[in-house]
């Protein structure tokens, strides 16, 4: 498998050029950031609100919670995922998709933080927890750009 590094995996100089992969790498780190950034607010909002939440069996719940936004992220962006292995996708697909996901993750934030008023502490911080691991899932996606796909070791000699 390879990387899609913003470049075409076939074509003309023409089709390189506007792919704009230095540009693409510049985004998909800055969305990488915006990620990052709201899973911290969200899992230090959580602790906030529920005092004890990531000690002993409290934390299997946040764990869960987190996990069930992990893979929501995943299964709504999986399209995404998958261009990210098999390239082919332009400049503008993809900044389309990161903008529409910052405002989607940065709604899913401001509703968990929201909720608290209607719905309590408990499914307040539950909520964060679930913000907290779509927004981590989403910094993930990002990590797998950077980083190279691995060597195969076929007809490595074994250790």
């Amino acid at each position: 498998m390879t990387r899609n590094w913003g470049i075409p995996p076939k074509g003309d100089f023409q089709r390189i050029r506007h792919a704009k992969p230095v540009v693409t790498l510049i985004v998909t780190a800055f969305y990488g950031v915006i990620g990052a950034a709201l899973a911290a607010i969200s899992f230090t909002d959580a602790r906030t609100i529920l005092t004890g939440l990531f000690r002993g069996l409290s934390l299997a719940p946040a764990i869960i919670a987190a996990g069930f936004g992990c893979w929501a992220y995943i299964y709504v962006a999986w399209p995404r995922f998958a261009a990210q292995f098999h390239g082919g996708d332009t400049f503008s697909d993809l900044l389309r998709f990161y903008a529409r996901a910052a405002v989607a993750l940065i709604l899913v934030l401001f509703a968990a933080k929201f909720s608290r008023l209607v719905l309590g502490d408990t499914v307040s911080g539950v909520l964060l927890c679930v913000s907290g691991g779509a927004a981590a899932a989403a910094a993930f996606q990002t990590v797998m750009t950077f980083v190279p796909p691995g060597a195969s070791n076929e007809g490595a000699p074994k250790t």
